[in-house]
């Protein structure tokens, strides 16, 4: 069954050290750096010092409540990035079925250490990850099967996406719980909306609910960001915490009512909470909501979650 369910931000800049931060801000759009938001003035070396603990501390509270729940499976879902898929094809959704999946753990930010150099593989569990696909066709949705590694995006020696291979090695450490890798497309219009993606996390929790095996669902992406457009280095802080209030309250669904519409703020790396609408369909019971922190340094309002463990 699927008993345990998480979800985190995955801005590389959180797995860059804090030193790095000034730089991951100076990378905004140029005609965005005349207007950044005050608040980013406040973010003092010690403010950014005390956000990574933070950080740090968050990702080991979720990494310490997966493996309470001793999980079979840990299944991953967030978007691709134009990785594994380049813009000849952006599947809505697809399901990885090899038995190994493989990347680069370290942001593009850190160019002096090679792709290679920092390259994790992860082993797939293929029967899980097929009957989630089978699963899928019969609830009348159609993923696109992935068998094999054959990135064909922008940088293929860095492999799948940042969605699986920057938080990968702080929520399993050992690497040794196997991954059901979902590729959601969250960036490349045209795009799920949010009662569709709510809908898939209904049908995954139905395909899994009388399964024997202790399966996870982790949402890595969001909150709000919009780190190389119009809204680089702005956070929308209403937005996170409306959102994580609805997880909290057990109140998921509201969630389904996001991207019915076209809205500027919800474009960009926003269109990444798209995996959270998805878990907590997966999850029905309140959340617990571990922290939040909109950090104008790394470009994303930064927040945890996770919806405990039922048996």
């Amino acid at each position: 069954m699927l008993g345990f369910g998480m979800a985190s931000s995955h801005a590389p800049g959180i797995f860059c050290p804090v030193e790095m931060w000034p730089k991951v801000y100076a990378t905004i759009p140029d005609v965005m750096k005349g207007s950044q938001p005050p608040t980013a003035k406040l973010e003092t070396p010690e403010v950014r010092a005390a956000f990574a603990k933070r950080i740090e501390k968050a990702f080991k509270t979720l990494s310490d409540q997966l493996y309470a729940y001793r999980p079979d499976a840990l299944l991953v879902i967030g978007d691709d990035q134009n990785d594994l898929f380049g813009m000849n094809n952006q599947p809505t959704l697809s399901v990885f079925t090899g038995s190994e999946i493989w990347g680069s753990s370290k942001p593009r930010y850190m160019s002096d250490i090679p792709a290679e150099a920092s390259r994790i593989h992860l082993k797939v569990h293929t029967d899980l990850a097929m009957d989630l696909q089978k699963g899928l066709l019969k609830r009348n949705f159609d993923p696109a099967n992935l068998a094999e590694m054959k990135p064909l995006g922008r940088e293929p020696e860095r492999g799948a996406s940042h969605m699986l291979m920057y938080p990968a090695p702080v929520l399993m450490p050992a690497f040794d719980i196997p991954v059901i890798p979902v590729f959601l497309n969250e960036y490349y219009p045209p795009l799920p909306s949010g009662r569709r993606c709510w809908d898939l996390g209904l049908a995954i929790a139905d395909i899994f609910k009388n399964h024997k095996a202790r399966i996870a669902i982790y949402a890595s992406g969001g909150l709000s960001h919009d780190p190389w457009g119009p809204r680089s280095g702005w956070i929308d802080e209403p937005l996170d915490r409306w959102i994580l209030e609805r997880i909290a309250s057990n109140r998921g669904e509201e969630l389904a009512n996001l991207f019915s519409f076209d809205a500027a703020a919800l474009r960009g790396g926003t269109g990444e909470i798209r995996a959270w609408i998805t878990a907590a369909a997966a999850c029905p019971r309140a959340g617990v909501v571990v922290d939040y922190m909109p950090i104008h340094h790394v470009k994303t309002g930064i927040a945890f979650t996770y919806w405990p463990a039922v048996e």
